[in-house]
């Protein structure tokens, strides 16, 4: 359906130019001029998008979207929305709620929740249920600052991760200094290993609640990888109580 839209516009546009040339009329080379100021009609990498689809789809459920052309910075055509990854016991770990990623993006992040968080889960107590995200595609600059460069989210090639839930119930913030730190040690090694940015608490004051995943592609294979694994905060000293009277000012009171 995606590919059919893409040619009827290519094929409009030819249309358009062919009655240009044939006539003269005013009326045909203004609809023409306009025709030209309006961007091209989106193609669909259609073997390439299929191809994603095929490999998603042995790991994940998920739903392809119609082409995004609005608005015109954060335009794409292969959007799709992860609904739930299949682990390889076969169980579903869903993703609430479910994130809109490039394809490509949904295909790591399945990889990242099936091949790495699903195993690092467990040893916290229970296989792995769901992964909480923040945010997938939003088409805004980075860390959500008018006129700023345009985010990964807007891409639909990033997305931040806050919290983990196990099947025994048990709920677990990626950034949590309770939580076992040789499980958020594990979690950001996997992560940094997989994606190109990782962003979390200490990077910039934009992650200190959640985690930023992304794709973006840098010159010389440069990667970010800035997650602060914190340790819980010291325990303040409890107050001291005042020392006690000494015994003979306590008797000189009462006889007063």
């Amino acid at each position: 359906m995606l590919l059919r839209c893409a040619i009827l516009g290519s094929l409009a546009l030819a249309a358009v130019a062919s009655m240009a040339q044939a006539s003269n009329s005013e009326l045909e080379r203004e609809l023409l001029r306009e025709l030209h100021k309006m961007p091209p009609p989106a193609t669909l990498p259609l073997p390439e998008t299929l191809a994603c689809y095929e490999r998603l789809g042995k790991i994940a459920q998920f739903a392809p979207l119609p082409i995004q052309s609005e608005p015109a910075q954060c335009a794409t055509v292969d959007l799709v929305r992860l609904d739930r990854v299949l682990m390889p016991d076969r169980t579903a770990v869903a993703v609430n709620p479910p994130p809109v990623l490039l394809c490509s993006m949904a295909e790591a992040v399945a990889e990242f929740i099936r091949d790495d968080i699903g195993p690092a889960a467990a040893s916290l107590g229970a296989p792995l249920a769901a992964v909480a995200e923040v945010d997938a595609y939003s088409c805004r600059g980075r860390n959500n600052i008018p006129g700023a460069k345009l985010s990964e989210h807007g891409k639909g090639n990033a997305i931040d991760i806050s919290a983990i839930k196990l099947r025994n119930g048990g709920t677990f913030k990626l950034t949590d200094a309770q939580v076992a730190r040789p499980f958020r040690e594990q979690m950001r090694t996997l992560a940094c290993a997989r994606f190109t940015t990782v962003l979390g608490p200490g990077s910039d004051g934009y992650h200190e609640e959640h985690i930023h995943l992304d794709l973006s592609q840098r010159s010389h294979g440069y990667r970010i990888c800035q997650w602060d694994v914190r340790d819980p905060a010291p325990v303040a000293d409890a107050v001291p109580l005042p020392r006690p009277r000494p015994a003979a000012l306590i008797a000189t009171q009462h006889r007063k």
